[in-house]
């Protein structure tokens, strides 16, 4: 029988940290790397996303959940990540 939590659970602190840190490594990239080169500077985003979620759920120190949390966090930064360059990408393709 597992024991009911007995305390409310806490705002996810962890994902907005996370998905914080890759909308704003998306928007740096848009905007300053060169379009030929952005592919690869959004892969060294989506990395440091991974270790940002790592980092911010470390942070908020509870193991029930850790590894769901981090992947979670992680991946919803990466998505984040994808769809900005995406849309950079569509925009870069546009006449003027």
């Amino acid at each position: 029988m597992t024991d009911p939590d007995v305390a409310p659970r806490r705002f996810p602190l962890g994902f907005v940290v996370t998905w914080g840190f890759a909308f704003l490594a998306a928007i740096a990239i848009g905007a300053f790397a060169p379009a030929a080169d952005q592919a690869g500077w959004f892969a060294v985003g989506a990395g440091a996303t991974l270790l940002v979620a790592f980092a911010a759920e470390l942070r908020v120190g509870q193991a029930r959940g850790f590894i769901f949390r981090v992947a979670a966090a992680a991946v919803g930064g990466v998505v984040l990540l994808g769809a900005l360059s995406a849309l950079f990408s569509l925009a870069a393709i546009v006449p003027d």
